[in-house]
């Protein structure tokens, strides 16, 4: 594994900056970094330990009642996997709760140690996300609420458990990757694990109780052409202490065609990214292991 080196990636308290402050921080964020921290976001920290100590007691539970629990509901919004291929190789060394809702399902069949905290959560990371993306479209001086809709329409939440792994440098927690959608929002346990890649080094993203990880993903690289950069990150295994995360993942309906917009282009600035649809574009990543940010090629001017 390589080596990582420390730098401090961005923190911003929303409680303490004004919309203009934000459209002049934000911006900086996003084309250096491609990823910040927010403080004082307002998801309360008690519904933020509940999800925790839910995610926590179901993967505690053997895997065979983990299924029964989640395939009793043919439309549940629910679904477990692991990174363990039939072959016995480890793709990325973790388990993952996935929640997609779907207009059929049922919240009154998910199982009762995760309704709760799962809609509550579901509810209030999503506004705050809509917001975080208003903000991050004010500051190009785009229209903020017409994008933040599009770019917030289809949403996605992975509760990951990554166990401890006997030998660190056998796998990655996760492999090296952007996100393929708009942006996403992070919220970490006490584990470390999590790093994020600027430069060329890989940078620790200690945890901070207190926060949440903004992550910019391809489609705004996309549609800025490049000049806001979907930050490549990856978690790292350690060999005694299991981590949980859980990441809600934004982007635009699978219908909807994006492509950098006029603004972003210029003699200096070449057109660099096709317009996709972005259901073509998700399908593209997921067809294929995890390998940095190469899916932008799917997308790339050659």
């Amino acid at each position: 594994m390589d080596d990582d080196i420390i730098q401090i990636v961005p923190v911003l308290d929303l409680s303490n900056l004004s919309p203009s402050q934000l459209q002049q921080k934000i911006p900086i964020c996003c084309s250096e970094w491609g990823v910040f921290q927010i403080i004082n976001h307002g998801v309360p920290l008690a519904l933020q330990t509940q999800i925790r100590d839910a995610a926590r007691h179901f993967f505690s539970l053997p895997t065979e009642v983990q299924r029964e629990l989640l395939q009793a509901d043919p439309f549940s919004p629910l679904s477990v996997f692991t990174g363990l291929k039939n072959e016995g190789e480890f793709r990325n060394w973790k388990r993952t709760l996935g929640f997609k809702p779907n207009p059929y399902m049922n919240t009154n069949l998910l199982p009762c140690i995760l309704r709760e905290p799962f809609l509550n959560f579901r509810e209030k990371v999503g506004s705050l996300a809509h917001g975080v993306a208003k903000e991050i479209f004010a500051g190009l001086q785009l229209n903020a609420d017409l994008l933040s809709d599009i770019h917030t329409r289809r949403q996605t939440m992975t509760v990951n458990y990554y166990p401890p792994c006997p030998e660190r440098n056998f796998t990655y927690g996760i492999r090296p990757h952007s996100d393929f959608g708009s942006i996403t929002l992070l919220m970490q346990d006490e584990v470390k694990g999590l790093q994020i890649r600027k430069g060329g080094n890989w940078i620790d993203m200690n945890p901070r109780k207190d926060a949440f990880i903004v992550m910019i993903g391809d489609q705004i690289e996309i549609l800025t052409n490049g000049m806001y950069k979907s930050v490549e990150h990856r978690v790292l295994t350690n060999r005694s202490i299991p981590r949980i995360s859980i990441a809600c993942f934004y982007a635009p309906a699978e219908d909807d065609v994006i492509g950098p917009l006029g603004k972003f282009m210029s003699k200096r600035t070449p057109l660099m990214y096709r317009a996709v649809k972005f259901g073509d574009y998700l399908n593209h990543g997921f067809s294929k292991p995890l390998n940095g940010k190469s899916n932008l090629m799917y997308s790339a001017i050659n």
